[in-house]
């Protein structure tokens, strides 16, 4: 597997690389399956001619038991490629059931999940200035918890790849710092406040400068990017919570213990989430 970061090419949304899954082909491009299949079917097919032949060569008992052995060959040989056609055919239906229950469940878990938050909005833009504060502070910690329970959700190894979410406060300065505020998900607080004296911080801060970026293993990198005191994660998604003038005003993280853990499919809710984070901020 090729692992590289790839950063969005517009501010807010990211990108991450592709991999494609061959683990159903075997070295020729064929289907695994035909591995057995094929020979299977040639040899029984072979078999029957061979049986059929020599029976015509034969006489008493022996004929019967070829004609027989024949029959049982030809049988194998047109049934062995009906049977694996109909697995293939249960296999597809059990997939297509599955994402079907699947996309049912995200659709739920989403509406459940963003009608508090829209609640949330509108208390925003109707509360008086001094309640502001605590409903920002509310808004930051239910995006986080809505992106921590949400990812994955439908997808192999679902909630169970144990992602955490993270919110950066950013500090305009002079100098300019990240830091920790809140975050959800799997245990352990953020505790390193980042800023441009170090590398980490310089790399923390273009990312809220440019837009979204996923880094697949972190052991791959150059300058490790570590966030905590355990130094767990192996992969994480970061970038900027937008504000008012189009400058970020926080970066959104989300990271992952095992290399992997972050799928294609959460990135377009992380981005939705840190977009309706913005403005909530900015009431």
């Amino acid at each position: 597997m090729v692992t590289q970061e790839k950063r969005s090419t517009a501010h807010g949304e990211g990108t991450t690389d592709s991999t494609v899954d061959d683990s159903g082909l075997n070295d020729g491009g064929m289907p695994r399956q035909w591995r057995w299949l094929l020979p299977l079917a040639v040899g029984a097919s072979t078999a029957a001619w061979v049986a059929g032949v020599t029976s015509g060569l034969t006489h008493g008992p022996t004929r019967i038991l070829l004609m027989v052995a024949g029959a049982v060959f030809t049988a194998t040989a047109a049934g062995v490629p009906l049977w694996q056609q109909g697995r293939a055919a249960r296999a597809r239906a059990d997939a297509v059931a599955a994402a079907q229950s699947a996309r049912a469940a995200m659709r739920i878990a989403i509406e459940d999940a963003l009608d508090p938050f829209s609640g949330l909005l509108l208390q925003l833009a109707t509360a008086r200035a001094a309640d502001k504060a605590r409903l920002r502070g509310e808004a930051i910690q239910l995006a986080l918890t809505t992106v921590a329970q949400l990812s994955g959700l439908g997808a192999p190894g679902g909630p169970s790849r144990r992602l955490r979410v993270c919110y950066f406060a950013l500090d305009p300065g002079p100098p300019r710092r990240l830091v920790p505020q809140s975050y959800a998900g799997r245990s352990g607080a953020p505790t390193t406040t980042f800023d441009d004296s170090s590398r980490a911080g310089q790399f923390l801060l273009r990312v809220a400068d440019d837009g979204w970026l996923v880094v697949v293993d972190v052991d791959r990198r150059p300058t490790r990017v570590w966030w905590d005191e355990q130094h767990a994660y192996r992969t994480f998604a970061a970038g900027p919570v937008p504000g008012p003038d189009g400058g970020a005003v926080g970066l959104l993280t989300v990271d992952g213990l095992v290399p992997g853990d972050l799928d294609a499919l959460d990135l377009p809710l992380v981005h939705l989430l840190a977009r309706l984070l913005s403005l909530a901020l900015r009431l």
